[in-house]
């Protein structure tokens, strides 16, 4: 599946006003970049913040600075592909274990090969989203004069290592089973789960048409882009 550039699909300025919290490993690549930059192109106020999965208290200040900077958030997008390869390289270290760089080693876990933890990176990938998440939530949605928000999960792709489906799907259960949770809140859950040729581009695209009026219908649900051969 090709999406249509953002340029293309989406009008210049349609997310003016826009307050959006990018959350994750920091990285000048991948999707979670790719939104912010796409994001920002349309008129988004845009941060970006590291998640660390093992420190909730970490992550609850970096919100709080987030919130403190933008004023409030409309929408988090919570990195969970960036937080699986960064799980994969620390819990790293290939058959002879003892790590190495973790470039090195998450590039190797992608492709498939040994040198990555996928435990470590199954659990990075969903102890971090719901730990920003759960910050984002108690600290903003929550604390708006009328609690609203946005949730979008990205998902690791299905080649990014050994439990890329399982991170997928405990990220698509994580959406279904806070939409119903929340939904008194109106806060709004989305899991995108990309397939192995799916540009970033295409997912940032998709992240900001979410972003937008229309994006307000969507919850619960998977936006899957892996095509008929997933799952």
């Amino acid at each position: 599946m090709t999406l249509a550039g953002p340029n293309d699909l989406l009008r210049a300025g349609l997310l003016e006003g826009v307050s959006l919290l990018v959350a994750g490993e920091p990285s000048t690549v991948g999707a979670g970049r790719a939104v912010a930059e796409v994001c920002a192109s349309l008129g988004a106020h845009v941060v970006q913040c590291e998640v660390d999965a093992a420190d909730e208290a970490t992550i609850d200040d970096a919100v709080a600075g987030a919130v403190g900077e933008m004023g409030g958030i409309d929408l988090l997008v919570v990195d969970g592909a960036a937080l699986f390869a960064h799980g994969l390289a620390r819990g790293g270290g290939g058959p002879g274990g003892g790590g190495g760089p973790a470039g090195a080693d998450a590039r190797a876990g992608a492709e498939g090969h040994a040198g990555g933890d996928g435990h470590a990176a199954l659990r990075a990938c969903m102890d971090g989203s719901w730990n920003a998440t759960r910050a984002v939530v108690n600290n903003a949605f929550l604390q708006a004069p009328e609690p609203r928000g946005r949730v979008v999960f990205l998902a690791p792709a299905p080649d990014a290592g050994e439990y890329a489906a399982a991170a997928a799907a405990g990220l698509e259960n994580l959406a279904r089973t806070l939409s119903i949770e929340w939904a008194r809140y109106a806060i709004t859950t989305v899991t995108v789960a990309p397939g192995v040729d799916t540009a970033a581009g295409e997912v940032a695209t998709l992240v900001a048409y979410l972003a937008s009026p229309a994006g307000a219908y969507f919850s619960g649900c998977l936006l899957d882009l892996r095509g008929a051969a997933a799952g």
